[in-house]
């Protein structure tokens, strides 16, 4: 992400006590639309590792996999998956996936396509550790978007709409952004047959292997 160490892990703190709990639903929201039942399931940009613990949550036959490229937020998942036995993090570049050729049915990536470096690596990374017609939903939240009812969950009124918005308008994707990533993600091994639609705030890709 371009931050100094001691920078990236107040980044860390600050997602983890902040949105990391609010957006609570949203990972819930996302999880059961990805609908995983079994096989193995890649988090890219696991950050504090909801995603991966709520495609996990109560599938017994599910093997999810976070990967981030920062300590401290994979300190924070390993503490938030309180010791669920098919939930993995491991600290790893998306640039270079250290796993074996189509070991994953599923991959997603929840607001972690405005870090990528080197984009057109990733989506090569993820296709090439997909199973033959696995997906990879690609999520971003649209600064332009409504605020869905029950996807932020807020107490006494905190995290007000406007604080909200102003993190989409900084972490998120405008048009620009979005068709410049849908291009990428048309050029690369998934090919141009990708669905590209809405999931509450969010735009999302999906490409198929």
């Amino acid at each position: 992400m371009g931050l100094l160490p001691d920078r990236r892990k107040l980044t860390a703190l600050a997602y983890q006590v902040g949105p990391g709990r609010y957006y609570q639903p949203a990972y819930r929201f996302i999880a059961a639309d990805v609908a995983v039942e079994r096989g193995a399931v890649l988090d890219v940009g696991t950050g504090p590792g909801w995603l991966a613990i709520h495609l996990a949550a109560g599938r017994p036959d599910v093997d999810a996999v976070g990967i981030d490229v920062c300590s401290t937020m994979l300190g924070f998942a390993e503490a938030n998956k309180q010791g669920r036995l098919n939930v993995t993090f491991r600290e790893m570049d998306a640039q270079k996936i250290v796993y074996p050729d189509r070991t994953f049915e599923v991959a997603v990536a929840v607001q972690s396509a405005h870090h990528w470096k080197d984009a057109p690596a990733v989506f090569a990374e993820v296709y090439r550790v997909l199973a033959e017609g696995g997906k990879f939903y690609v999520y971003e939240a649209d600064p332009a978007a409504s605020l869905p009812e029950g996807w932020i969950q807020k107490q006494a009124g905190f995290p007000p709409d406007a604080l909200v918005r102003r993190q989409w308008a900084k972490y998120g994707m405008d048009d620009a952004r979005w068709t410049a990533l849908r291009g990428v993600a048309a050029a690369s091994p998934f090919g141009p047959d990708l669905v590209d639609e809405r999931h509450g705030f969010y735009r999302r890709l999906v490409c198929t292997r």
